[in-house]
């Protein structure tokens, strides 16, 4: 874990079932007001993703399925030594999200 998340709480983590050695901590980070994954950068090269915390408490299943989900096509490209790039717009059960680059992270939000 790098020194941007010293003292943050681990509440999941999600392990790559193909390749268990790549897993991704949860982490909640107090001093941001949400949620953040760890273990991203280091396994694949790319941006980790921060979740305000309303978006965690509104549904923290259906968050941890689509950082699930976002993995897995992180993964795919990465063992095909393919690049990859986030996706500015997913849909999910029927919501719209955005990811976009703020700071250090790719923010995930609720499109309304």
């Amino acid at each position: 874990m790098n020194d941007t998340f010293k003292g943050c709480r681990v509440i999941a983590t999600i392990t790559n079932q193909d390749n268990p050695s790549q897993a991704v901590d949860i982490l909640y980070v107090a001093k941001d007001n949400g949620f953040a994954t760890s273990g991203i950068m280091t396994h694949f090269g790319v941006r980790e993703i921060f979740m305000p915390a309303y978006l965690v408490i509104k549904d923290l299943e259906l968050m941890g399925s689509i950082i699930a989900v976002i993995l897995e096509e992180i993964s795919k490209a990465h063992e095909a030594e393919r690049s990859f790039e986030y996706s500015p717009v997913m849909e999910v059960l029927g919501q719209e999200y955005t990811l976009r680059r703020a700071g250090e992270y790719m923010m995930l939000e609720e499109v309304f």
